[in-house]
């Protein structure tokens, strides 16, 4: 009875199958998390975004009104 239960526990530690999808749900909230660091809040990666989105919106703008 003993060896069984020590040949369960020994081939339960070696068996990896699931370790896998742990680890990319692992991979998944890591990158979700510098996501929401970055675009989460107005900081200066936004605010810079912000101000080169508006200078391209102006500067079509003076296209389109000069043609």
């Amino acid at each position: 009875m003993t060896m069984r239960v020590w040949d369960y526990l020994r081939d339960y530690l070696k068996d990896e199958s699931g370790a896998t999808a742990i680890e990319y749900g692992i991979l998944a909230a890591g990158l979700a998390a510098g996501i929401l660091a970055i675009f989460g809040s107005d900081g200066i990666f936004i605010t810079a975004l912000k101000e080169k989105f508006t200078a391209i919106v102006a500067g079509l703008n003076m296209d389109a009104a000069g043609k």
